[in-house]
């Protein structure tokens, strides 16, 4: 049987090439999906200040969740002093350094990452000129400041400027170059800056804590046996070794990590499913043009099984082949969009993605065994049906459903109708998330109802169509009436990419909208008051309060905290929340949180926490009930609920003291501080005193909402994962399109003999064309506009989204020439005479 499927695939080259083309791209994609799963599991940045230590000891930096992935926390989760003389006592270890980074910045707004001199052998850093620093206001600097000892240096720390001596430069050892470049730090970390013990003791705003312990082995010591012993020992660290030694120096490559994980699996089910679905119509549209030579099959002897398994060989024999080819540009294709997540500030510059043979592999499989499945369902009727009905029914259309597709379809529907309508009743991003994954249901559903949609959309238009006189538009209606499957082939991916693309853009569009407008309701301050490049310290933040004509000024500080929620009251879920920390007592002239119950006021009480009406609605919590949540670096909390607002899209989730939020963030500084003037002052000579302690005075529409970075990025990869999959669909729908109609250059050459013109038929059509077209557009918008209006109940209480026309148009004219283009090239190239 397989060199009968051989020979025939050889015989129909031509018809096979769509599958071929459909299924090289669904796995290329299916590729590219995996290797950046894979990169999220394996993948990470190499250790840069630490790499010349054996093994790095830091606290867990996640919360374990049960049946699930650890959640990474969002700050630094510190290590007491004390655990550096237990790992020092441990067999094998030779010296044990503890490490603590504190953020800093220059003159000219550089942003520089200081520690103390101690750790410059975990580099390692060694002396070329000068001496160690001994002073406080004493600094030693790698080469990349050209400074020589002797020379003073200005460094800013919480907007506060300090005067340093320069007392020595160091550079990377020799023995470290391999790990980076001299006067750079190890592996191009930046540059170095080491402050004396107690300089760092100074800025350091967590006393006898560290961030990590670099540990130097005794000569024969194995990095790995001695992480374990370490971990045994001593009681609540984590050994890290090898390039996993990056994690515990820099929260980006861990936090990454996580981030990249579950943005790539979110994307990847979306795109693994279009890739299907698109892929089953191609081999549905290929098998269906061959219905005729299976009849034939069948009226010589060949069983319904023989011809069903000659079939599914045909296809898993191209599928293979595709399968294997497109798995080479899969992995170009991930080290694309690794990039673009780099740049939408996911993962770090430094970031490895993981490669292994696993995705290429998981392609294959999954691309062959949809094209096989594909195939056995398109072709089950024409192989079960008689002969004589098989070959009436490759020149004409069934238009009725079978019962299966009709139940299914309908459970589809209503599926997807439900997601869509979730918002309604759940609060949060349980019901954005389940508006967001409706689009999907929704055309999938189209795809299966697709004649009814086509005979739909025929009822609308025929009173206009009897109407017409042009022998183009009767023919191209009466086609559209023969072939409904046939159009609706066309129809339902066109409409996939409207509605996917407009379900992904307008919904960031919507949130982003929704919580600007919440971040400017919510500040009534006169200023916004922000240091260069870098937080603002307590002291100076008071220090702006006492600035003359200033009534009130309050610090704010912004972190994340992990909370657990329940989802329709079924199953718990750890999330990420913004908290933003308020000091200062008049909060009412500075702040307007929309509160619905409670008073701002009682945060200054010790144990106390103030929540949204979104995260009090989810979690069940009422004002007076104890909330309970996981502070940024970790340290659990239950605290009093005493306010309830309704702004917190803008302004965050969670509010609590500012001195509270500060203690549990790695820098300890303030992200702004607003403030509002004295009646009659003169706000000229109040913004002119603020910015004379160097700060820097805005307006205060200018404050971005609470989240909106991490929207941005998320928003970034969305986009990007979008125009990859559009990009994937459209190619697709242009091979789908191209094979339907090159199918039909026997009907086009009898209307030709029956004395139609080129013209005529042209003309034909692209009337067909512009009616698949505008047919997929309204049905995509349709589908696309019932989550959007979801989504946009959900985080404002209004059924309207936020929709650009301008992106709009754009992503509706590109599918529109798409399905022209791809239309009109198949029928000038169908229309051409075989050369003999």
């Amino acid at each position: 049987m397989f060199a009968f499927a051989l020979s025939s695939i050889r015989h129909n080259r031509g018809g096979f090439a769509g599958a071929f083309i459909a299924v090289f791209l669904c796995a290329a994609l299916i590729t590219a999906m995996g290797v950046l799963i894979e990169s999220g599991l394996r993948g990470g940045t190499a250790p840069q200040r630490l790499a010349g230590a054996d093994v790095v000891v830091g606290a867990p930096q996640s919360l374990p969740v049960p049946e699930n992935m650890d959640v990474p926390f969002a700050e630094r989760v510190l290590l007491s002093a004390d655990k550096v003389a237990d790992i020092g006592s441990v067999p094998g270890v030779e010296r044990a350094v503890g490490n603590v980074s504190i953020p800093l910045v220059t003159a000219d707004g550089q942003q520089l990452e200081a520690a103390g001199w101690e750790s410059a052998l975990l580099a390692p850093y060694a002396l070329t000129s000068g001496q160690a620093p001994r002073a406080a206001d004493e600094v030693v600097l790698d080469g990349s400041f050209g400074a020589a000892p002797g020379s003073r240096i200005e460094l800013f720390h919480g907007g506060e400027p300090s005067d340093y001596t320069v007392t020595g430069t160091a550079a990377v050892e020799q023995s470290a170059a391999g790990q980076g470049s001299a006067g750079q730090g190890a592996g191009s970390g930046g540059p170095a800056v080491f402050l004396s013990s107690s300089g760092a003791a100074a800025l350091w705003p967590h006393g006898d804590t560290v961030t990590t312990v670099g540990v130097i082995a005794d000569p024969g010591a194995d990095p790995e046996e001695l992480a374990a012993a370490i971990e045994t020992q001593v009681g609540g660290v984590t050994g890290y070794t090898g390039d996993r030694r990056g994690d515990a120096e820099s929260r980006g490559g861990a936090a990454g990590r996580t981030m990249l994980f579950l943005l790539s699996t979110s994307l990847a089910g979306t795109a693994v499913m279009t890739a299907v679905f698109v892929t089953a119509g191609t081999l549905s549209l290929s098998i269906a043009a061959r219905r005729r030579e299976f009849a034939l099959l069948r009226a010589v002897g060949a069983g319904a099984g023989q011809t069903l398994g000659l079939i599914v060989r045909e296809v898993v024999l191209v599928a293979g082949i595709a399968a294997v080819l497109g798995t080479l540009p899969g992995f170009w294709l991930a080290q694309l969009l690794g990039r673009q997540f780099t740049v939408g500030g996911i993962i770090p510059a430094d970031f490895a993605l993981a490669y292994s043979p696993l995705p290429a592999l998981a392609a294959v499989l999954l691309s062959t065994a949809a094209a096989a499945g594909a195939s056995v369902v398109a072709a089950r009727g024409a192989v079960r049906a008689t002969p004589t009905t098989a070959l009436r029914e490759a020149v004409t259309e069934n238009h009725a459903l079978g019962l299966r597709r009709t139940v299914t379809g309908l459970v589809l529907l209503g599926a997807g109708l439900a997601a869509a309508l979730t918002p309604l009743a759940v609060p949060g991003l349980a019901g954005l998330t389940a508006a967001a994954g409706s689009a999907l249901l929704l055309v999938i559903a189209a795809g299966v109802l697709g004649p009814w949609i086509v005979a739909g959309a025929l009822k609308t238009l025929r009173p206009l169509l009897r109407r017409s006189t042009s022998a183009s538009m009767v023919l191209a209606e009466a086609n559209a009436a023969a072939f409904p499957r046939r159009m609706a082939a066309g129809i339902v991916p066109l409409a996939l990419a409207v509605a996917l693309g407009s379900v992904q853009l307008f919904m960031a569009s919507t949130v982003e909208t929704e919580a600007a407008q919440q971040s400017r309701d919510s500040v009534v301050a006169d200023y916004l008051v922000s240091a260069p490049v870098s937080g603002i310290s307590a002291e100076l933040a008071e220090r702006v309060g006492a600035v003359p004509g200033v009534r009130a000024a309050t610090p704010v500080a912004r972190s994340t905290v992990l909370a657990r929620t329940t989802f329709l009251g079924l199953e718990d879920a750890t999330e990420t929340y913004a908290i933003s920390g308020l000091g200062g007592q008049d909060l009412e002239s500075t702040l307007n949180l929309g509160v619905s119950h409670g008073s701002l006021a009682r945060l200054a009480e010790p144990g106390t926490v103030a929540l949204s009406n979104d995260l009090a609605r989810s979690t069940g919590t009422d004002l007076g009930g104890r909330f309970a949540f996981h502070y940024g670096d970790g340290t659990e909390a239950t605290a009093v609920v005493v306010a309830t607002y309704e702004r917190g899209l803008g302004f965050g989730d969670l509010a609590v003291d500012n001195e509270t939020l500060r203690q549990h963030t790695t820098a300890g500084l303030n992200d702004y501080v607003l403030v509002s003037a004295e009646p009659g002052a003169d706000a000229g000579e109040v913004a002119a005193a603020v910015g004379a302690l160097g700060l820097t005075v805005l307006d205060p529409g200018e404050l971005g909402a609470a989240g909106a970075s991490e929207r941005s990025s998320e928003s970034w990869i969305s986009v990007v994962g979008l125009l990859v999959l559009l990009g994937y669909v459209g190619l697709s729908v242009a091979n789908s399109l191209v094979m339907a109609t090159a199918r039909r250059r026997p009907e086009l050459m009898l209307l030709r003999a029956l004395g139609a013109s080129d013209r005529q038929l042209r003309r034909m059509t692209g009337l067909e064309a512009l009616a698949v077209v505008v047919t997929a557009v309204v049905l995509g918008s349709g589908i696309a506009l019932l989550p959007l209006m979801g989504i946009a109940f959900n985080v404002s209480g209004q059924p309207f989204p936020t929709i650009v026309p301008g992106i709009f148009l754009a992503l509706a004219g590109t599918v529109a020439a798409l399905g022209l283009g791809s239309i009109a090239a198949a029928t000038h190239a169908a229309l051409r005479p075989v050369r003999e």
